[in-house]
């Protein structure tokens, strides 16, 4: 879709909106909960450069603004942390939740347009301050005797909002510019996300830092960008939540066009569906589900009914958010709750194990009682037990690098395609790789550094090698696999693929 495309499709959602509305150390910390936020002196590097403050709100003490500069992002970030009764300095340290808010609609992000947002449920979330304003409607500071985990929410300015349909994910630049506020600015969010947030958390907060301690959820664009922190990186989270998210962005029709009308992946440099959409499929959830398949750990799945089951318009939440009022909210969650119905077999016929619910409401209304009827204690739950490490697993992504359960893949490929890692065992000693181009991995760290390994391999069509690998400093096997230059076909995820040369499959033992 062209620039000038994009730009009227915007203008149109926009109008569309408005008529609705119209019509209707690490553990430097003290006990936050006696009044007192861990102390930022004295930083060490890289964190001393950032001006960080972590100040307590008036009203509540276990509430913070964490705020800092971002090398990242080269901007200054608010974000928001509320610390549980049970939170101690020293001691065992505290799981941790990273709550992710949904979009930001660019044209709408500008305080004058406040007294007029205000009056629709969905305008006034992703209106000015909307990433503050999608955060406290989930009332997080009334579950802090119930929540035995620290929870923190990035983006959380009224003035500034950082992420705006950045879907959590790294943006890159694009041939087409983005023009601010027509489009939203191309983002690194999720490296922001993983090389500078949770670092930081982690060194000021008693928080643990393993899989079966750390959860990540999401609201609206929020709760997509959820399931892809936990399919794209399965061995960060234990606990995954999606409140009114779409686990499909591209082959069902009404969330197609809503992601391609708000312009989420071409604001990030992926374009359209109709030129890029191995990229795209690179991050829907729906092509990745394989990547926690038989994986320990917990997701969750929410959406409203849009006040339109039968009775339910006489529910507190429909009574208070009316859909005759607010008719852009329920019109996003009835196309959520659709794709939400046609699904519920989804995840579990891919090896994964999900709750599900369902309230009444539109967009949004119900979040608080998502939050304190379900994920809190599920997420509690899940965080109090031992969360087991897969021995073998599989896992596929476009990325041309990326690391998994110890693994380190770097690729070199003609266009981006999907390259599947299968039967992956733990010790690094087996594994299959399925696509095109040329692939080096780095097995986990389980060889004794020095030491000299036979590799074998097998491809599809019977070509076998053979050859002897010494495992590096570190005690990891650098392999390098040759699938061929062939562009890689994947009928199962894209149905409607050019005919051409198929992918190559390798199998690798290492003796």
């Amino acid at each position: 879709m062209s620039f000038l495309g994009q730009r009227a499709s915007r203008m149109a959602v926009l109008a569309a909106l408005f008529v609705a509305l119209l019509g209707a150390s690490p553990c430097v910390a003290v006990n936050a909960a006696q009044g007192a936020a861990p102390s930022t002196a004295n930083l060490p590097d890289p964190y001393r450069g950032w001006s960080v403050q972590l100040t307590p709100q008036a009203d509540n003490p276990q509430v913070l603004d964490l705020v800092f500069d971002s090398p990242l992002l080269k901007q200054r970030v608010t974000n928001r942390v509320y610390v549980p009764t049970s939170y101690r300095s020293a001691g065992p340290a505290s799981p941790v939740m990273y709550y992710l808010h949904g979009t930001i609609f660019s044209p709408l992000d500008n305080k004058l347009f406040g007294p007029v947002t205000q009056h629709e449920a969905l305008l006034d979330a992703i209106g000015p301050g909307g990433g503050a304003r999608q955060t406290d409607i989930f009332q997080f500071q009334t579950q802090l005797d119930k929540a035995k985990f620290l929870l923190v929410a990035p983006d959380t300015s009224y003035e500034d909002t950082i992420c705006e349909t950045c879907i959590w994910i790294d943006g890159r630049e694009d041939a087409i510019p983005n023009a601010h506020p027509v489009t939203a600015k191309p983002l690194k969010a999720d490296s922001f996300l993983h090389q500078e947030l949770y670092p930081l958390v982690e060194h000021l907060f008693n928080v643990r830092t393993d899989r079966g301690g750390r959860g990540v959820i999401g609201f609206s664009m929020g709760g997509v960008a959820a399931y892809l922190q936990g399919l794209r990186h399965p061995d960060r989270y234990g606990f995954v939540g999606s409140v009114s998210g779409a686990l499909d962005v591209i082959d069902e029709p009404g969330v197609r066009a809503i992601w391609e009308g708000l312009g989420y992946m071409r604001d990030q440099g992926y374009g359209s569906a109709l030129t890029n959409e191995t990229q795209w499929r690179g991050f829907n959830p729906k092509d990745l589900l394989a990547n926690r398949n038989g994986i320990d750990g917990a997701v969750f799945s929410s959406t409203g009914d849009a006040c339109l089951a039968l009775g339910s318009l006489l529910q507190p939440d429909c009574t208070r958010l009316s859909p005759v009022t607010n008719p852009a909210a329920a019109a996003v969650e009835t196309v959520l709750a659709r794709q939400y119905a046609t699904q519920s077999r989804l995840l579990p016929e891919h090896g994964i194990a999900e709750s599900r619910v369902q309230y009444p409401g539109v967009h949004g209304a119900n979040n608080y009682r998502v939050y304190q009827d379900n994920i809190v204690p599920m997420a509690n739950e899940l965080f109090a037990r031992p969360v087991a490490q897969p021995t073998v697993f599989g896992f596929r992504s476009t990325d041309a690098e990326f690391s998994v359960w110890g693994y380190h893949v770097t690729t070199a490929r003609v266009a981006p395609v999907f390259l599947d890692l299968a039967d992956a065992s733990a010790d690094g000693r087996s594994f299959q790789l399925r696509g095109s181009g040329a692939a080096q991995v780095l097995t986990p760290a389980t060889f004794e550094p020095g030491s000299t390994h036979r590799v074998d391999t097998v491809a599809d069509d019977g070509t076998k090698s053979e050859r002897e690998i010494v495992a590096d400093a570190n005690g990891r096997l650098p392999i390098t696999v040759d699938l061929g230059s062939g562009a890689l076909l994947d009928r199962l995820t894209v149905p409607n693929a050019l005919a051409g040369p198929s992918a190559r499959t390798i199998t690798v033992h290492v003796s």
